[in-house]
């Protein structure tokens, strides 16, 4: 991992919020530490960027949506999500374990999300280079993981753009805070301790890794070779289009028996790109795809979604150069032969279904806000040193919730004409940035 790549992207408020770029490592760590004063709703990137990022994010008018370039990771995430919280703290038990043993760790970060989840940290200590191909590898990494200690994991926190909540931030629907838990006393935790436990944020901080880095740079290179053959494989079928003699085992799965409810998205993603892979045309995708994927519980709009990026996805693989939407209604109604630009999906109701309002912001994050014009500092200069104490939002407790993420973000990006900038140009109120009132935007 080189120098150059620590920019961050920081969502300073609910996951509709404009994206700013820092520098990801000093952010993780001044939420973690608790060095930052503030504890309202916030993400940051999974992955880190370099340069390129910056040029893209100044060009996209301040959006990181559709950045296909290179990153890499410190802390890559395993994120357990279940619908029952005691389920998630066995997986939670079970998968530490695994990973603690595997490396030799007395340590291990793991995170109670606030809601009904946990996310696993593994310090990529072996520092693995930034690539294009970085969140493929990082993703069969975790599932290597996974499926050594018997656990299912959320495969969508891989993808290239995907922001996380950050330690000691709030989660907007439980009120808990997202809060470290030692491995340790991880088994001593009933879900009504941890809810307790998680009432209020802590500096916790990050644990140094003191495991086999030899072991973990080992797995980390055998997996990638493996992404890298396949991913070879792939390239040469598409440039000679050499089709698939069997469908893959997840695709036939999920025609014959569904799949379950932390997998369906993502399963359906993937089964709408290997057709497409295999030049079905977008009307023969969305046949065969809808009703199993209605039938597995999503949305009629989720399912049109999930359809139409793995469609995307896949056609940017190939490097196709004109990208048409596929049809968001029956093929009957829009047929293949007259590409049409589709309409974003409604936004979810926050109340009734928060992680699909989540979802829905994160996939359409330049839409909620308009594009601002300025160059928001990038990378942080680093501060010079000097005798008067650093600033917190401690000293100044009472202040409105614009005044108090505008000394968040001047600290965290040392820019505050920028930052002053961004409000004016963003017109955001002086009343709180929660998530917004049903059926609309913030305005």
């Amino acid at each position: 991992m080189t120098a150059d790549y620590d920019v961050g992207v920081l969502v300073a408020g609910p996951v509709s919020a404009p994206r700013h770029l820092v520098e990801h490592r000093r952010t993780l760590e001044a939420f973690a530490d608790g060095d930052v004063e503030f504890h309202d709703e916030a993400y940051l990137s999974h992955y880190q960027f370099g340069p390129e990022m910056e040029t893209y994010y100044k060009r996209n008018g301040g959006s990181v949506a559709g950045f296909m370039g290179a990153c890499c990771c410190r802390w890559l995430v395993l994120d357990i999500d279940r619908a029952d919280l005691t389920a998630a703290l066995a997986d939670a038990r079970t998968l530490g374990y695994y990973i603690a043993d595997r490396y030799s760790l007395d340590e291990l970060p793991i995170y109670f999300s606030g809601s009904r989840g946990f996310h696993i940290l593994v310090e990529l200590t072996h520092r693995p280079a930034p690539s294009v191909e970085f969140p493929t590898v990082a993703r069969s990494f975790a599932q290597f993981l996974a499926d050594g200690a018997g656990v299912a994991i959320d495969e969508s926190v891989y993808d290239r753009a995907r922001i996380v909540r950050l330690p000691n931030t709030k989660h907007p629907k439980t009120g808990l805070f997202k809060r470290r838990i030692d491995l340790d006393i991880l088994p001593f935790f009933s879900p009504e301790a941890l809810r307790e436990h998680c009432t209020e944020p802590a500096g916790d901080g990050l644990p140094r890794w003191g495991g086999n880095t030899d072991k973990l740079a080992d797995d980390w290179g055998r997996i990638e070779q493996q992404v890298l053959a396949r991913e070879r494989v792939r390239a040469e079928r598409r440039a000679e289009f050499v089709p698939d003699t069997r469908a893959p085992r997840y695709f036939l799965e999920f025609l014959r028996f569904g799949v379950e409810p932390g997998e369906r998205a993502t399963t359906l993603f993937k089964c709408s790109a290997w057709l497409t892979e295999q030049n079905a045309p977008p009307s023969l995708t969305h046949a065969l795809l809808t009703e199993p994927a209605l039938d597995s519980g999503l949305t009629p709009s989720e399912t049109a979604r999930q359809i139409r990026c793995g469609i995307e996805h896949a056609q940017r693989q190939r490097g196709a150069v004109n990208v048409a939407e596929a049809p968001t209604q029956a093929p009957a109604q829009a047929p293949a032969q007259t590409p049409a630009v589709a309409e974003p999906d409604p936004m979810p109701d926050p109340d009734a279904d928060y992680e699909a309002y989540e979802r829905w912001c994160i996939q359409y994050e330049a839409d909620p806000w308009p594009p601002p014009t300025f160059d928001f500092g990038a990378n942080a200069p680093v501060e010079e040193t000097s005798d008067e104490p650093t600033p917190t939002l401690a000293d100044v407790p009472t202040q409105p919730t614009r005044a108090r993420w505008q000394a968040v973000l001047e600290r965290l990006t040392g820019d505050p004409q920028a930052v002053q900038q961004a409000l004016q140009q963003l017109s955001i109120p002086d009343a709180d940035l929660t998530r917004p009132a049903k059926g609309r935007l913030p305005t």
